[in-house]
């Protein structure tokens, strides 16, 4: 059975965002350990955006971070994505998500609002307690220029886990280059 992540769009800058996301033309090998449990449990269900694809928009990112709750139902966790660019006085809410527990280190993504899209997550790398790497597409495609892909952590990277993060990169041929928020 095909688990599904609802996302609420709160902003047109947000549907400009991920109306951006590239096609699904790229296959990736997932880590199976990825938990969406454990992930909501960690830190409080704080992540930091660390690394992020460099675009028009990204680039004027100051930070980022994800916020991931159990929501009351079975395999169910709200989510809460916010932003602050340079200059911001205060984060804004990027995309707010219902996220329903997946397999195989895969989610499926279903907006909601004026266009309804779907989007696919694949965990490359999910360390417990550290850092999880992932790649975002939709078959509806947009930025084809850019593999859209982020890294999330509860701290800064070591050399180590970057040199493994470069390394995945560089097996997977991702269009597009990280940069650091």
């Amino acid at each position: 059975m095909q688990r599904v992540v609802i996302l609420l769009l709160g902003a047109s800058f947000a549907s400009a965002v991920v109306d951006n996301v590239g096609p699904c033309n790229v296959t990736i090998i997932t880590d199976k350990t990825f938990n969406i449990q454990r992930f909501s449990e960690e830190n409080n269900g704080v992540w930091l955006f660390v690394q992020v694809p460099l675009t028009n928009i990204s680039k004027h990112y100051e930070s980022m971070f994800l916020v991931t709750e159990p929501n009351g139902f079975y395999g169910q966790y709200h989510t809460i994505m916010y932003y602050k660019n340079y200059g911001d006085e205060e984060y804004k809410v990027l995309a707010d998500e219902d996220v329903y527990d997946s397999s195989d280190g895969h989610v499926t993504v279903v907006t909601r609002g004026e266009k309804s899209i779907v989007y696919k997550i694949s965990f490359l790398k999910y360390v417990h307690c550290r850092y999880a790497f992932y790649h975002i597409c939709s078959d509806e495609g947009g930025d084809e220029n850019v593999d859209y892909r982020h890294v999330l952590a509860h701290g800064p990277l070591t050399d180590d886990e970057r040199a493994e993060i470069q390394r995945l990169d560089e097996q997977h041929k991702f269009s597009g280059v990280l940069i650091d928020i």
